[in-house]
């Protein structure tokens, strides 16, 4: 009984000790960004995930300046929205060069032409809804050279939303951390929602 306890009380400190990082101003001191405690997922949302709902105003470079700043993983940000100053007959160049990235043609998720690539109705600009995935800080310094190049314009937008990694057991936290950001409009645990059977 008492080599079980010790276990579980080392596995805890190891899980929270991972979850820190070393501080330059005091390179011998480990200082943690959050409570150690083993107390993790009960089951009832994932673990590691936090979705955020970032404000209309915010933009991409600003999101990831946030996400980078705290060592998230960046797994899809949905719902960016681009002008392009190219004329509307390059639609086909823009969903050739967006599919050429493999964090956004993934397989299921691509540049469509008159899906998430189209020409607006009333003004006809050429438009790009992006969902971006697994955007490491190469990927991110990659979509900054694909924006100056197809010569996209953010738009303010009230739908983009990210789905993010974070350290194991430091969800809650890291939750209540992000909610009152200016940048951010929501934040919440990825939850799980059981349904039973011809409930």
């Amino acid at each position: 009984m008492m080599k079980t306890l010790l276990s579980l009380a080392t596995v805890g400190l190891v899980l929270g000790l991972a979850s820190c990082q070393k501080e330059e101003v005091e390179p011998a001191d480990v200082v943690c960004k959050f409570p150690v405690t083993t107390i993790c997922s009960d089951g009832t949302y994932v673990a590691r995930d936090v979705l955020v709902g970032m404000r209309e105003a915010s933009t991409l470079p600003q999101t990831f300046q946030l996400f980078n700043s705290n060592a998230f993983v960046i797994k899809s940000v949905m719902g960016p929205l681009y002008i392009s100053s190219l004329p509307a007959d390059s639609i086909d160049y823009v969903v050739r060069e967006l599919n050429r990235k493999a964090y956004i043609n993934s397989g299921a998720w691509k540049a469509v032409k008159d899906g998430n690539v189209y020409l607006h109705y009333q003004t006809r600009a050429l438009t790009v809804i992006p969902r971006l995935l697994d955007m490491t800080v190469a990927n991110q310094q990659d979509w900054a050279a694909t924006v100056q190049r197809l010569q996209l314009q953010e738009q303010p937008t009230m739908v983009k939303s990210c789905y993010l990694n974070v350290p194991l057991c430091s969800e809650k936290y890291w939750v209540s951390q992000l909610q009152p950001n200016p940048l951010v409009k929501w934040a919440q645990l990825n939850n799980i929602i059981r349904i039973q059977p011809g409930g």
